[in-house]
């Protein structure tokens, strides 16, 4: 009985030494898609593709700390990026992509496609080449290589600049926010000393009838204060043909409130002028407008004007995100009406009527940078008019960060610096770096 017993338990342990239970990496289903396609190629599963709650495990590459893993039927990593190919083996893949449109931040899986996949750490890019081998339920096999590792420089890289635009020669300067291709670009110039340079740029939301933000930037010559307002200059945007016109400002109960202040742009009479244009104009109550945003724009002005800095790159604009909707002000404007919006955040002619009003402000003093953000909420009851408007000491209470300036409006600022600079401005804002002083 003992010895039937032993070669009983003896047969038990040799069929479960013969199954494979290590589930993360169990070999692909013998199909034509399990022979590798390059030597010295790696076989995996990844799971979860049909759901997680069915079964998830992470990949980590061989040398490297960070996991890929599958969310939404696509591969993903914090770390990673990817950038598909044409080809269907993984020694076919010879050219590692240059352009940095090519690196997406996930990578769809479909059954036999290839993707280069790079992982970046502090000073090394590792490149791995990776196939889609199967996909069978919530398993999907893959076959990766690390193909070659390469050193990287932080302070050139720019993952989320503008591209260069044909036609548009400022699109990579530092006050313009990152493009969104939904709307119309716009840039305004000038042509100063003998120079083409760029007044202002805004970005047109066709179905808003308001520009989503403006950008433009103080130097020691658009700095300068050498002509006065020109208050009969009111025009619509000679590049955009839907651009806004009189009527639809007429008899509405709100300002015509500047987004690129006239007092922003007083270098040159031209310059001036195009701040007019209609595609800058905003429904603004009439004591936000001139009691208490103004304070804002004031202050902004001189540290623009103060000397102190070789540039002054700003975005200015109303949230396109957040509308004042179903809204009825306590105050009249000059037209004698009060403001008035719609559940859809409109004004009686049919033009957005932001929320909020924000700016974003880069200063820059040779190789040191410092920004700070400012978000406004679009009332008429702060208790300020023209003829009282609001101290100084009101700005700091709506001072933030960039990266908080960017959650509430959506926008992507400063986007063509460095992306090692641009992460550490952005990330915090030093009330003691700027003089809380109007000298305007």
């Amino acid at each position: 009985m003992k010895r039937n017993l032993l070669i009983f338990v003896i047969a038990m342990l040799a069929g479960l030494a013969g199954c494979d239970n290590n589930n993360e990496n169990s070999l692909p289903p013998s199909t034509d898609n399990d022979q590798p396609t390059i030597s010295g190629s790696t076989f995996d599963v990844m799971e979860g593709y049909e759901s997680a709650a069915q079964g998830f495990n992470t990949l980590k590459p061989e040398g490297l700390s960070d996991p890929l893993y599958i969310r939404e039927k696509a591969l993903a990593g914090d770390a990673y990026q990817f950038a598909g190919t044409d080809k269907q083996r993984l020694d076919e893949m010879t050219a590692i992509p240059t352009e940095t449109g090519d690196w997406q931040p996930t990578a769809s899986i479909a059954e036999g496609k290839c993707y280069w996949i790079r992982h970046t750490s502090t000073l090394l890019y590792t490149y791995l080449k990776l196939r889609i081998a199967y996909i069978e339920g919530n398993n999907v096999g893959v076959e990766y290589i690390i193909d070659s590792t390469e050193q990287r420089d932080p302070s050139a890289e720019n993952t989320n600049a503008n591209q260069p635009l044909e036609g548009y020669p400022f699109v990579t300067d530092l006050s313009i926010p990152h493009l969104d291709a939904a709307n119309q670009y716009v840039e305004h110039t000038v042509n100063y000393n003998d120079n083409e340079i760029l007044n202002y740029a805004l970005e047109w939301v066709e179905d808003k009838r308001h520009a989503a933000w403006v950008a433009f930037s103080f130097d020691a010559e658009t700095s300068q204060k050498n002509v006065n307002r020109s208050d009969d200059a009111w025009m619509s945007d000679p590049f955009v043909p839907t651009s806004p016109e009189e009527s639809d400002h007429k008899s509405d109960g709100f300002d015509k409130g500047h987004l690129c202040a006239s007092e922003d742009r007083v270098y040159n009479r031209t310059a001036n002028e195009q701040t007019f244009y209609y595609t800058n104009i905003s429904p603004q109550m009439n004591s936000f407008n001139g009691g208490y945003w103004i304070t804002f724009e004031k202050l902004l002005q001189s540290w623009a004007r103060s000397g102190n800095y070789e540039h002054i790159y700003v975005a200015k604009g109303g949230t396109m995100n957040n509308l004042l909707t179903d809204f009825t002000g306590t105050q009249e404007a000059a037209d004698g009406r009060l403001p008035q919006t719609d559940a859809n955040g409109l004004t009686r002619h049919g033009l957005a009527c932001p929320a909020y009003y924000f700016m974003a402000i880069l200063a820059q003093e040779g190789n040191n940078y410092q920004a700070i953000g400012f978000l406004v909420e679009h009332k008429d009851d702060y208790g300020y008019s023209n003829n009282h408007q609001a101290p100084v000491d009101v700005t700091q209470a709506h001072a933030l960060s960039i990266d908080e300036l960017e959650e509430e409006t959506g926008l992507d600022f400063f986007c063509n610096l460095p992306d090692n600079v641009e992460t550490e401005v952005e990330a915090s804002y030093q009330g003691n770096e700027w003089q809380w002083v109007i000298t305007e």
